[in-house]
């Protein structure tokens, strides 16, 4: 019983953080580079634009505000046009469910260790001539070894989930630069 009790509240605790939003990524990308008059670029995500005032928060996830005067010029992908880079990025964005695989593996476990030890029990009453008490040992092992195949089956069930991904396409700016022979190139870089 007292195991019972345990792989409960162990898979309502694995349940419960396996949804929590702090695990959940980021769903903003890079859509702006603002250029400023000391010549410092900033990108990140352009939040809000007026007549007096450009918020943009960094890609360390800084929060920037402008004024008008402070900016030489903002680039966005839309302006870009068929210069910005299209590429297709695969997420898995249910991988917190591994949470869930990690736990229900455990309780699996227990289990099962639980029935093992539940059956040398019982063969050791049976010898002894207790009979009684061996039957009701081989029928909780019996019990321990369900919910250990049922734990298994969600374990299976929650890495699958897990591992269901999605392509996404994002547009991306384009890095151009001077090589070290003076020639142009053109470097892409994505930075997640």
């Amino acid at each position: 019983m007292r195991y019972l009790r345990f792989t409960i509240v162990f898979t309502i605790a694995a349940l419960l953080l396996g949804s929590t939003p702090g695990m959940a990524q980021s769903d903003w990308a890079t859509d702006t580079r603002v250029y400023l008059l000391d010549g410092t670029v900033i990108m990140g995500q352009l939040l809000e634009k007026s007549d007096d005032l450009i918020i943009v928060r960094s890609n360390s996830g800084e929060i920037h505000t402008f004024e008008p005067t402070q900016i030489d010029r903002i680039v966005t992908l839309d302006s870009l046009g068929g210069q910005a880079q299209t590429i297709t990025v695969r997420e898995f964005p249910y991988i917190s469910f591994l949470g869930g695989t990690v736990a229900f593996g455990l309780i699996s476990w227990l289990q099962f260790d639980t029935a093992s030890d539940r059956d040398a029990e019982a063969k050791i009453n049976a010898d002894n001539g207790v009979a009684g008490r061996a039957s009701e040992l081989r029928d909780k092992a019996d019990r321990a070894r369900l919910l250990g195949w049922s734990s298994r089956i969600l374990a299976l069930g929650s890495l699958g989930v897990a591992l269901i991904p999605r392509d996404r396409t994002r547009r991306i700016f384009p890095e151009v630069g001077l090589g070290a022979d003076g020639a142009t190139r053109l470097r892409l870089v994505y930075t997640f």
